[in-house]
């Protein structure tokens, strides 16, 4: 899978996507997509993970399942209400009631240099240990999330997967 932005767009070195380019009259044009993303429901565009299942739960909540099923990839986005951490903190009470849930982290961090929130954790699932990974970080009014789920066995490769979609995830 290659996330490389092509030689028009406007993404950073690193692969991030750079401000919005200023027009005239203090408007801006909409970010500049990298090669191959998928725009979900006009909320956000991404470069999904070439030959894995795409599975739509909503609108704009849409999940990727490797062609092994050891790794899954979901976004989601949602208008924003309150404070993200807090949420994921009660949230946190639901998601730990059995399963054998056992949490990393759940903790402010920043995505792109903007205030966001990771929660780690693993969990019993299907008969299987997942590790779990959550990014969550608002714009605008719109909350995003960006997910994975993997078998602990796969992590090195789960975790390449998962960096190169968030470095594709663009707020539309």
């Amino acid at each position: 899978m290659s996330t490389s932005p092509s030689a028009t767009s406007a993404w950073t070195p690193s692969g991030e996507p750079s401000s919005p380019v200023p027009t005239v009259d203090g408007t801006s044009r909409p970010p500049s997509l990298p090669a191959g993303a998928r725009e979900e429901a006009g909320l956000y565009a991404w470069v999904p993970p070439q030959g894995w299942q795409r599975v739509a739960q909503s609108g704009s909540e849409v999940h990727y399942t490797s062609p092994d099923s050891a790794q899954e990839i979901v976004a989601n986005a949602t208008p924003a209400k309150g404070d993200l951490l807090a949420q994921w903190q009660q949230a946190e009470g639901d998601t730990s009631k059995g399963l054998d849930y056992r949490r990393i982290r759940l903790e402010p961090t920043t995505f792109r240099g903007e205030s966001a929130v990771a929660w780690e954790y693993t969990v019993m699932a299907r008969g299987r240990l997942w590790h779990v990974r959550l990014l969550g970080f608002r714009s605008g009014g719109t909350s995003y999330e960006i997910s994975t789920w993997y078998h602990p066995d796969i992590e090195a490769a789960a975790l390449r997967v998962y960096d190169e979609v968030r470095q594709s995830f663009t707020p539309l």
